[in-house]
C-alpha cells in the first residue's frame, strides 16, 4: 500500500511577496534603464567642479561652462600681493609680438571632462551603481587637471617681490687687512614663502578659484654658524699655500694664483662631523624655549671639532670653469646634413664628434683633490659628444620622394620675427629623423639665445617687460605640425596657442612651442629615415619631408570654428618700466573661439587611426602698459574697468581688427 505524500503548506502571503518582489525588480530595472537612457551622453547628477554643477550636461556643454571660467582667469590672471605691492600672474606670458606668447599654466579641460563623464561608468556594474548613488545623494567633487611651470612662476614672483627679502647670510671666510683669514658672523634673514603661495595657487586653480593670494614672509636661517667654525683659519692657510694651481684640460693648462684661490675658498657643513641627534645650527636653537636652551647648552657647547669644513665656492668656481675654459674650448658635435639635388640625396655638412667640459664632475674632482688630497695640479673632466648621424650612413636612408609638406604664411611679420623664422628654419634644414624615433622640435632647435643667432623680443611678466629670445618660432612649430600631419605621422604632443593669431589661420591648425614645454612631437613610423628640408618663398615658410612612401592615405578635414566670443575692454597694466603716464599697447584684441579638425590615416594593411585635434582660444582683450611712479594697491580687476577710448578692437561683424 502506497503512502500518500504529505502536502506542502505554502503560506498565503508568499505568492503576494513574490509578485511584489517581481514588480519592484522590474520597476528598479526600468528605472535603471530609463536613468541610463536619459544620461546616455550626459554627466551623471551630483558631479561638481567647485561651484560649477556639471550634472545633466553633455561633454560639449560642460566644456563650454568650464572654458568660460578659464577665459576669465586667462584674461585677469591671479593676483599675488604682499604689503602694498601686487602683481598678476597670467596663465600666458604675452609679448609685444602677438605670437610670442607661451603658457605657464595649462588647464586640461578635455581630461577633466572625461574624468567627470566617466565617474559611474569606468568600473564594474555594482561599483558604478554605488558611485552613481553616492554622487546623487552626497555630491561628487572633481578637480580641474592643471599643469604649471613652477620655475617660471617663481621667477616672476621673485622679480616682483624680492625687494621685501633679506636672505640669511652664512658665516663666511674672509681676509683682514693683514691677509689673515677671519670668520665673519652669520646673519638671520627674512624671505617670502613662495612654496606656500605656489601650493595655494595649485589648490585654487584646481577648483577654478582665482582669488588673490597673499605672500607671507618667513625667517631665513643660515646654514653655517661662526661658533661651529673651529680651527678653520689654519686649514685655509694650508690650502692657500698650494697656489698657484695648474688646471689641465684638453692639452691646455690654466693657472690659478693665490689671490684668485683666496676668492674661491668658502665654508660648508661637514656631514661626517655633524652626524648624531643634536642640532648643529642655530635654527633648532631659536625654535626652542628658554628652558630647553638651558638644558641643551652644555650639549651644544661640547660638540666635536670640525663640524664646518673648507670648501670651494660652487658659484664662483663653476662660473670660472664655464667662462674661462668651457666657452673657449668646448666643441659641439656636428650632425651630418643632407639636401636633395637632382633627385639625389647629397651631403652638405659632414658629421663631426665634439666634446665638452663636464663642469659638475670637474668641480667635484677639483674640490676633492685640492682640499682632501692637497694636490696642486688637477686634470679636469672631459665628456665626449658623438654625432648621431654619420656621413657613412647615407646609402641606407631610403630617401627618394616627398611624403608630406607643411606650409604657413608669415606676411606682415616685423624684422626681428622674420630673422628668427629664417634662423630657425635654417637650423632644421637637413635634419634626419630615424625610423621609430620620436622627433622633438624643441630638442632639434636647441638653445634659443643670442649665441645661436636669435634676436630678442619683449615679454610681459607681472608688471615688468623683459627681453627674451625666440619670437617667431611658433611659425616653425605650426609649419612642422602641418608637415607631420600631411605625412600621416602619429602626433604625440601638440598644443594650440592661447588665443587666435593671424599668422596661423585657419584657427585650429596651429602649434605653439616654448622650451621645455609645450613642444611639437611626432613619431617616424614609416620604417625609413625622414629628411627635413626647409625653404622660404616670399612670405611663405615650407617644410618638406623626404622619405619613402608606404601606401598610407591621409585625410584631414577643414577646421570647424564655433563659439565665437568677443573680448572685454582694454586691459591696463601699471609698470615702473615706462615714464609716468606713458602708454604702450602691446596686444590687440582677439575674438575667442573653439575649433577642431579630424585626422584620419589609413595604412596599406587596412588599419585605420583617427584623432580629433581640438583647440580652445580665449577672447583676448587689448593690453596696454601704463607708466606710474608707484604701483597702486587696487586690484587688477578694478584697473581693467577703464576702457580704451579707441574701443575694444572688435568691429560690428565680430572680427579682429588688425593693427
Amino acid at each position: 500500500m502506497f503512502q500518500q505524500k504529505p502536502k506542502i503548506h505554502i503560506p498565503q502571503w508568499l505568492p503576494e511577496v513574490a509578485v511584489i518582489f517581481f514588480i519592484v525588480s522590474l520597476t528598479f530595472i526600468w528605472i535603471l534603464f530609463a536613468f541610463e537612457k536619459i544620461y546616455q551622453n550626459k554627466i551623471y547628477p551630483g558631479i561638481k567642479l567647485n561651484q560649477i554643477d556639471l550634472s545633466d550636461k553633455t561633454k560639449e556643454q560642460a566644456k563650454s561652462v568650464i572654458n568660460n571660467k578659464i577665459n576669465s582667469i586667462n584674461q585677469s590672471g591671479v593676483i599675488f600681493y604682499h604689503n602694498k605691492t601686487q602683481t598678476a600672474i597670467l596663465p600666458t606670458i604675452t609679448s609685444t609680438e602677438s605670437d610670442f606668447a607661451y603658457q605657464i599654466i595649462n588647464f586640461d579641460v578635455e581630461q577633466t571632462i572625461d574624468q567627470a563623464y566617466n565617474f559611474g561608468r569606468s568600473s564594474d556594474f555594482f561599483s558604478n551603481l554605488q558611485n552613481k548613488i553616492k554622487a546623487l545623494f552626497y555630491k561628487q567633487p572633481i578637480n580641474l587637471i592643471i599643469t604649471i611651470n613652477e620655475d617660471e612662476i617663481n621667477k616672476i614672483l621673485t622679480e616682483n617681490f624680492s625687494k621685501f627679502e633679506i636672505p640669511a647670510e652664512d658665516a663666511k671666510l674672509a681676509v683682514d687687512e693683514n691677509n689673515d683669514f677671519i670668520i665673519n658672523a652669520e646673519k638671520l634673514g627674512k624671505v617670502i614663502d613662495y612654496e606656500k603661495a605656489l601650493n595655494q595657487l595649485k589648490i585654487n586653480l584646481a577648483r577654478l578659484d582665482s582669488s588673490p593670494i597673499q605672500l607671507f614672509s618667513k625667517t631665513d636661517y643660515p646654514k653655517i654658524y661662526k661658533k661651529d667654525c673651529l680651527n678653520i683659519n689654519a686649514k685655509a692657510k694650508e690650502i692657500l699655500s698650494l697656489a698657484p694651481l695648474a688646471l689641465d684640460y684638453n692639452g691646455k693648462q690654466w693657472e690659478v694664483g693665490k689671490n684668485q684661490l683666496t676668492s674661491w675658498l668658502g665654508l660648508k657643513n661637514n656631514p661626517e662631523a655633524s652626524k648624531g641627534d643634536e642640532p648643529s645650527t642655530f635654527e633648532a636653537e631659536y625654535k626652542q624655549t628658554n628652558s630647553e636652551l638651558l638644558q641643551n647648552s652644555k650639549k651644544i657647547a661640547s660638540k666635536a671639532l670640525g663640524e664646518i669644513a673648507i670648501s670651494l665656492n660652487t658659484e664662483i668656481v663653476e662660473q670660472f670653469l664655464q667662462d674661462e675654459i668651457a666657452s673657449t674650448t668646448d666643441k659641439d658635435p656636428i650632425e651630418a646634413k643632407f639636401e636633395i639635388k637632382d633627385g639625389r640625396v647629397m651631403e652638405f655638412q659632414a658629421s663631426q664628434d665634439g666634446f665638452k667640459l663636464n663642469i659638475e664632475a670637474s668641480f667635484a674632482k677639483l674640490e676633492s683633490e685640492l682640499i682632501d688630497n692637497k694636490q696642486s695640479q688637477i686634470e679636469l673632466v672631459k665628456t665626449e659628444l658623438k654625432s648621431k648621424v654619420l656621413t657613412s650612413d647615407i646609402n641606407g636612408f631610403g630617401i627618394g620622394e616627398i611624403i608630406g609638406v607643411g606650409e604657413s604664411d608669415f606676411s606682415g611679420s616685423p624684422k626681428n620675427r622674420r630673422h628668427n623664422i629664417k634662423n630657425g628654419a635654417d637650423s632644421l634644414n637637413g635634419v634626419l629623423i630615424k625610423p621609430d624615433e620620436e622627433f622633438s622640435l624643441n630638442n632639434a632647435l636647441g638653445k634659443i639665445n643670442a649665441a645661436t643667432g636669435y634676436l630678442p623680443e619683449l615679454v610681459i611678466k607681472g608688471n615688468k617687460t623683459i627681453a627674451e629670445y625666440g619670437g617667431g618660432l611658433c611659425q616653425i612649430g605650426t609649419t612642422m605640425f602641418r608637415a607631420a600631419l600631411a605625412a600621416g605621422l602619429p602626433i604625440t604632443q601638440r598644443r594650440p596657442h592661447t588665443y587666435r593669431v593671424s599668422y596661423y589661420e585657419p584657427a585650429g591648425t596651429d602649434a605653439t612651442i616654448y622650451s621645455p614645454w609645450p613642444d611639437v612631437r611626432f613619431i617616424n613610423d614609416t620604417g625609413n629615415h625622414i629628411l627635413i628640408q626647409s625653404r622660404i618663398e616670399g612670405d611663405d615658410l615650407y617644410f618638406d619631408f623626404w622619405g619613402t612612401k608606404d601606401g598610407r592615405a591621409v585625410e584631414i578635414t577643414e577646421p570647424t570654428i564655433y563659439n565665437i566670443v568677443r573680448p572685454g575692454p582694454t586691459k591696463y597694466i601699471e609698470t615702473l618700466d615706462l615714464k609716468p603716464d606713458e602708454k604702450k599697447c602691446t596686444e590687440s584684441a582677439h575674438n575667442g573661439a573653439d575649433a577642431y579638425f579630424d585626422y584620419k590615416v589609413t595604412y596599406q594593411d587596412g588599419e585605420i587611426k583617427e584623432k580629433r585635434f581640438s583647440s580652445h582660444y580665449v577672447p583676448w582683450r587689448a593690453v596696454c602698459l601704463i607708466g606710474v611712479e608707484e604701483l597702486s594697491i587696487e586690484t587688477t580687476e578694478n584697473s581693467e574697468q577703464k576702457e580704451d577710448e579707441e574701443g575694444d578692437g572688435i568691429d560690428d561683424a565680430g572680427e579682429k581688427i588688425e593693427e
